[in-house]
């Protein structure tokens, strides 16, 4: 089971509102509305109540905390599994902090805290060695007497008494430094396009793309950086590490054009995508000689006009591509023996300066429509759609 929610009562400017976590920018839009901050990049509250039914995390009433970073804390609950959960509320207790900073990186430390149980010594040895293991490999586990090993924890003498168990503390897994209390730790739990760091000197902040334009500011805010683009951004990861051209683009991208290429490609379905990176490349090798795509805001642009473009990906010869055409269109099956394929895919192609690859058969079937798309070119590149 997963689904661990934490709410918080928050205030300001002499009014309360209240936000369940993790939530969304609409979620922390509509709490900046009901406390009436003005700034949809002023995200600091004060946290006058806490819903948990962990009773060490009211330490964090009367702070004054973003919301971005109640959020983190509500993202990693809602994705811990119920042993884990047990383990960060006994880890809460040992532990002690006050600081949400200490909070959030005991909630990554579960691992740091065995919780022994006398009445079941062979789950808890078991659960121990996956603590300080990190796993244990399939073929040990029929063949280790997880008992004994429950037993020796137990008769250790190093087992605390809690409110909710015997805890043993495992001092080889110490505590992590995963959020420093400033900046947007990577922590995957959604689904995204890019991954990106913004950084400054050694400082980084995570974002998932696409994201809200407020999104990307506060994380500039975070930096101490007055916009988004005065930084420099690390690309942590993407779908499209593999395609060398179209993360070449990527690298070569600041933010808010990485952003705009994310809202893109999250709006395609998994054929569209696949004709879209088939698209990119044909513009690429078509216009090398004049520089190819040369930006990635060139390559977004691509993405509204994909109809201008022929794309099979079934066909592999002219053969394939003319019988292609001939089904596509509906042509009277009865002529189908009198047609010659080849000679049909042969012309299509010509036509439409295509070519096959390994995905298939891309060519370009309204050259008008693309040069009215891409009419705002970039000096580093498309110079030959003028």
């Amino acid at each position: 089971m997963k689904g661990y929610m934490i709410g918080f009562a928050v205030s300001r400017n002499g009014l309360t509102s209240e936000i369940k976590c993790p939530c969304d920018e609409k979620d922390i839009s509509r709490v900046q509305d009901d406390l009436d901050i003005p700034y949809n990049t002023d995200t600091r509250v004060t946290v006058v109540g806490v819903d948990s039914d962990i009773e060490q995390l009211s330490v964090l009433e009367g702070q004054e905390i973003d919301l971005d970073f109640l959020n983190l804390l509500g993202r990693l609950m809602y994705g811990m599994d119920v042993g884990e959960y047990e383990q960060f509320r006994i880890g809460l207790y040992h532990e002690c902090p006050s600081a949400l900073k200490d909070i959030i990186n005991i909630a990554v430390s579960t691992s740091r805290y065995s919780i022994i149980d006398p009445n079941d010594l062979h789950k808890s040895g078991l659960d121990h060695e996956c603590d300080v293991r990190g796993g244990i490999p399939t073929s040990e586990v029929d063949i280790t007497d997880y008992s004994t090993i429950g037993k020796q924890l137990l008769e250790s003498g190093k087992c605390q008494k809690t409110p909710y168990g015997l805890l043993y503390v495992n001092e080889e897994n110490p505590v992590e430094s995963f959020f420093d209390g400033k900046h947007m730790p990577a922590y995957y739990d959604c689904d995204f396009e890019v991954a990106v760091a913004l950084v400054d000197g050694e400082n980084e902040d995570f974002v998932f793309l696409p994201c809200s334009d407020a999104e990307l500011q506060r994380s500039a805010n975070r930096l101490g950086a007055s916009f988004p683009y005065d930084l420099k951004v690390r690309i942590d990861d993407t779908p499209y590490h593999n395609n060398d051209l179209i993360y070449g683009l990527m690298k070569k991208a600041d933010v808010y054009t990485l952003n705009k290429f994310a809202r893109l490609i999250d709006g395609f379905d998994d054929d569209e995508n696949e004709k879209y990176v088939s698209v990119v490349s044909y513009v690429d090798r078509m216009f090398k000689d004049f520089g190819g795509l040369g930006s990635l805001d060139a390559a977004t642009k691509l993405g509204g006009v994909l109809d201008a473009f022929t794309y099979i990906p079934e066909a592999k010869d002219d053969y394939e591509l003319g019988h292609s055409i001939f089904s596509e269109h509906l042509v009277d099956e009865e002529l189908e023996p009198y047609v010659d394929f080849t000679r049909l895919g042969e012309d299509t192609r010509n036509n439409e300066n295509g070519y096959f690859s390994d995905n298939g058969y891309i060519g370009l079937n309204d050259g008008e429509a693309l040069r009215t798309q891409m009419a705002q070119k970039h000096t580093d590149g498309m110079g030959g759609l003028t």
